[in-house]
């Protein structure tokens, strides 16, 4: 019987992050949740219980912002502790992560991702709407200081920001990091409100895909750079990520969405397919959906009441959402297709894009 992949869970805990970053919607993770959304404690608890029930054994607490949701400690204790999350991952760029470090460190928190796409505190500025960048690296000091495994996230943005990538890297050895990623702008995410225009007109730009720049410089600039390289994914349905270890130990990651994704048949008839961020994760939104992806609201499932309060019915839910995810196949438009995946697939072209790249779709033997 052929291996089944299980997503990764994202746990949106909140939807208010305290920024207003010009790549990303007013909603964050989730598709048009209200503003001053959070969940409870025990429904975080019982929505993970029942992941692990069958079979995730990766969990990510993303918002909003966590650093925001006053039980994050609390429950990052009973999540290793009580439930028993095999790995956990909190995902922020609050300042006010740096006084919860420590805490988090003796709860048992594996690793702590901040966001940081700029060392240059004007443009940090112009690019969240907030003018915290000095407190933000502040933080990420004090989370290094504290014993947690830190990780710095960086969206690449043409003309705004690729050309401090050296700069970056510098910080980052300098500062103990232990792992550097670069992410590439999701452009599936324009159409968005009006006031994200607003923001991307403040650095000149009118879409999110004018931000968007190819990855392949950035992979050039570290291949000459480093001969520790290899390929690596992220949890069984991530983008392959292109890996270089510096002399110093600092783990580079380049997430390039063409290195391909992985897709089932609830993506075939979206008008979005195929997609910049696929069938990566489950992500649990604030206001109490499973929703399979970025940018389909008819790919999520809204939980009742009754869901909520019967361990039971919850479960079934999270299950009836996971069984989405075991018929997932990969889909690339790259040469990293046959080493990401490995021996034990078959290759087929599915599909021509008008830009004349090829799909190739992956199955499993």
């Amino acid at each position: 019987m052929s291996h089944r992949p299980i997503p990764q869970a994202r746990i949106a805990v909140n939807s208010r992050c305290g920024h207003a970053c010009v790549f990303c919607r007013p909603s964050g993770e989730a598709l048009s949740t209200p503003p001053a959304r959070s969940l409870s404690l025990a429904f975080v608890l019982n929505v993970c219980r029942a992941f692990k029930q069958h079979g995730v054994t990766e969990f990510k607490l993303t918002g909003g912002d966590p650093a925001l949701w006053i039980p994050l400690v609390e429950c990052v204790a009973s999540l290793k502790q009580t439930v028993g999350i095999e790995r956990l991952e909190v995902i922020s760029r609050h300042p006010r992560i740096g006084g919860l470090a420590s805490e988090l460190f003796a709860a048992g928190l594996d690793c702590l991702t901040i966001s940081l796409d700029t060392l240059d505190s004007r443009l940090h500025h112009v690019l969240t709407g907030v003018d915290d960048h000095s407190d933000i690296l502040a933080a990420l000091r004090e989370c290094v200081r504290s014993g947690l495994k830190c990780k710095v996230n960086t969206v690449v943005m043409r003309g705004i920001n690729e050309l401090s990538i050296p700069s970056l890297v510098e910080f980052c050895e300098r500062e103990g990091i232990a792992q550097l990623k670069f992410l590439d702008v999701i452009r599936d995410l324009d159409g968005a409100a009006s006031d994200q225009r607003k923001r991307l007109a403040l650095i000149g730009r009118t879409r999110v895909a004018d931000l968007y720049t190819d990855m392949a410089c950035i992979e050039s600039y570290f291949d000459a750079r480093s001969k520790r390289r290899s390929l690596v994914q992220q949890g069984e349905l991530g983008h392959p990520l292109k890996s270089y270890i510096l002399d110093s130990g600092l783990q580079v990651l380049i997430k390039d969405h063409r290195a391909g994704a992985w897709y089932s048949s609830i993506c075939k008839t979206c008008t979005h397919y195929p997609c910049h961020d696929a069938l990566m994760a489950v992500r649990v939104t604030a206001d109490m959906r499973l929703q399979h992806c970025l940018l389909g609201d008819h790919a999520s499932v809204t939980l009742a009441a009754a869901d909520v309060g019967d361990f039971a019915r919850l479960s079934q839910a999270v299950r009836s959402v996971i069984e989405i995810y075991e018929t997932a196949e990969f889909v690339s438009v790259t040469r990293h297709v046959s080493s990401a995946i490995g021996p034990h697939t078959t290759l087929s072209v599915q599909k021509e894009a008008s830009n004349g790249e090829v799909l190739y779709a992956i199955q499993r033997r």
